[in-house]
């Protein structure tokens, strides 16, 4: 496999102020990779992706730079890639726990977007139903000890604010982005763990996430 000398890069920028560009990007080393789990993330990113052209459609440059402000000021979550990567023991199950910790940080980070509205109600909720199925999904490995009840209770609280009329356009927008990073995160764990052993393993070449 060719080397991927940025992709740690790209996926770092992901997780703080995602842009189209960077997942098309990924979506290039998703396919140099290739196999069942990139194919995975695959689909996650393309929908992500998706999503973040629709938005930019219907938003002014100007409420664009402000989500983007916000989104750095709420980063994915307390974990870091570099904390998940070196996390010996069951890191997707520590990072679908940070999710819930993540949702509940946004609120200091509407602040600035409050001032205004986005008007892509069909296009949130079509994010929604995506994200719910692959939260349940993710939460089949990470926490397989939970009844379909629990799981189910698990991912409708996390989805209530997005499915809620209450809510503004533009905090659902907030929120859906940050469990997009989180699905997506949790898509790319396997694939950046096994690329970080096989640098460590003195395979000829430069590591891959150097």
């Amino acid at each position: 496999m060719d080397v991927i000398p940025d992709l740690r890069a790209v996926v770092e920028r992901i997780m703080t102020t995602p842009t189209s560009a960077d997942l098309w990007k990924l979506h290039t080393y998703l396919l140099v990779m290739g196999g069942e789990e990139a194919q995975r993330a695959r689909s996650t990113a393309g929908v992500f992706h998706s999503y973040l052209q629709d938005l930019e459609s219907k938003i002014s440059s100007r409420q664009a730079s402000r989500l983007a402000a916000a989104l750095a000021t709420a980063a994915v979550s307390s974990v870091s890639l570099q904390e998940l990567l070196v996390e010996r023991e069951r890191p997707l199950q520590r990072l679908l726990g940070s999710i819930a910790a993540a949702m509940l940080e946004i609120g200091s980070a509407t602040q600035s977007v409050r001032a205004w509205e986005i008007e892509t109600s069909l296009v949130h909720y079509e994010a929604a139903w995506y994200l719910y199925g692959e939260l349940w999904d993710i939460s089949l490995v990470a926490r397989p000890e939970l009844s379909w009840q629990e799981r189910r209770a698990f991912a409708e609280r996390l989805m209530l604010p997005m499915l809620s009329r209450e809510t503004p356009g533009a905090v659902k927008a907030m929120l859906l982005i940050r469990l997009f990073q989180a699905v997506l995160m949790a898509r790319l764990l396997p694939l950046l763990t096994a690329q970080g052993h096989a640098g460590d393993s003195g395979a000829a070449g430069p590591p891959v996430l150097a």
